[in-house]
């Protein structure tokens, strides 16, 4: 009996068109908007913070104490190849290429004595192992280069000398700063990382995930933000929780970045992998008729009433089940208790 009336109710609705004019719309201030898709059940809100993934990123670090000197770049500027990120100041850096000079004189000495050497051998005047001897002389020096070299490049760190004590730092990959210091005289500790550059396309939301909800986010889920757009996919979540926060983590690839900063946070929902598909309208398109809800769709001549049936509240939209709307649908945001007053007969001017 009930589903009768509730279907005899919808058939009245639908022969209730209301006519009206683009230019009547306008002029009673009735504004319209695209409705939009979402994925049913969807789990939230969590909070997740932004930043870049390790995925084609790079940290840059030193073996030696230094002090930041001179900032060219500051995080999120994007860099290429060679271009000077910073100088710094660093004894142990100087000190370090003196020993680098020496090294290379040496070993350039090292080198003609064990060609001569050889020569000798060759004559018969030396021994096999007076000649071998000056040969290791040659391979320890370039081990010992070899060493002090990668203080300078160490990590992918491309550290050249300047003036003094002075070095410069510059990128040796394409991408976003994800990190760099903060100002001039910021310490720099030996293998802690000051610098990294990442893939301008591997910003990813770090979520919390409470423990009880561990086991219904799975990979592959779809991720959307508070107004129900779809914002990224879910790529791996912890499987065990962090004492610290009591939370696991979920790790989302973004679709873009334009609207998000490394460091900052956001308001997020996750879908269920089984799922149907409900329609997102704005919370001001949906109003009360008669004890339902209902909204009012655009149509060539003017707005026809639908009733709805919400299946889930956001905070600025509510998600319906798709009946009667589908992805080309408009619905009425702005003017609603005009469109009631023209159902209800009191017309309109």
């Amino acid at each position: 009996m009930k589903k009768s009336i509730f279907l005899l109710m919808i058939a009245t609705l639908m022969s209730a068109d209301i006519k009206m004019s683009d230019a009547q719309m306008k002029k009673m201030g009735i504004a319209v908007q695209q409705v939009r898709e979402i994925q049913s059940e969807a789990m939230g809100p969590f909070i997740g913070t932004f930043d870049y993934n390790d995925k084609g990123a790079r940290n840059y670090t030193l073996s030696s104490e230094a002090t930041v000197a001179e900032l060219m770049k500051q995080t999120g500027d994007t860099v290429k190849p060679g271009e000077v990120i910073c100088t710094i100041a660093s004894s142990e850096l100087l000190a370090s290429s003196y020993e680098l000079k020496d090294l290379r004189n040496r070993l350039k000495l090292a080198q003609e004595y064990a060609q001569k050497d050889q020569a000798l051998y060759k004559d018969g005047v030396i021994s096999l192992r007076e000649s071998q001897k000056s040969a290791l002389d040659v391979m320890s020096l370039k081990a010992k280069i070899g060493e002090i070299q990668n203080r300078f490049v160490f990590s992918g760190a491309d550290v050249s000398p300047k003036n003094g004590m002075m070095f410069t730092i510059r990128a040796r990959q394409n991408g976003i700063l994800a990190h760099a210091p903060l100002k001039t005289g910021e310490k720099i500790e030996p293998f802690m990382p000051y610098l990294k550059i990442a893939s301008a396309n591997a910003l990813s939301a770090f979520i919390k995930i409470p423990p009880k909800m561990i086991g219904s986010v799975q990979k592959g889920a779809l991720l959307m933000d508070k107004t129900g757009k779809e914002v990224g996919k879910i790529t791996a979540i912890s499987s065990g929780v962090d004492i610290l926060n009591n939370s696991a983590t979920a790790i989302a690839v973004l679709a873009s970045s334009n609207n998000y900063r490394a460091g900052t946070s956001g308001e997020f929902y996750i879908t269920s992998l089984q799922m149907d598909k409900w329609v997102l309208l704005p919370k001001s398109s949906v109003t009360k008729y008669k004890k339902n809800d209902i909204c009012f769709v655009k149509t060539a001549n003017g707005f026809t009433p639908q009733i709805v049936e919400i299946q889930k509240t956001y905070k600025d939209h509510v998600a319906i089940k798709p009946a009667g709307l589908n992805l080309t649908s408009k619905v009425a945001t702005d003017g609603i208790i005009i469109l009631k007053g023209a159902l209800n007969g009191l017309g309109f001017e």
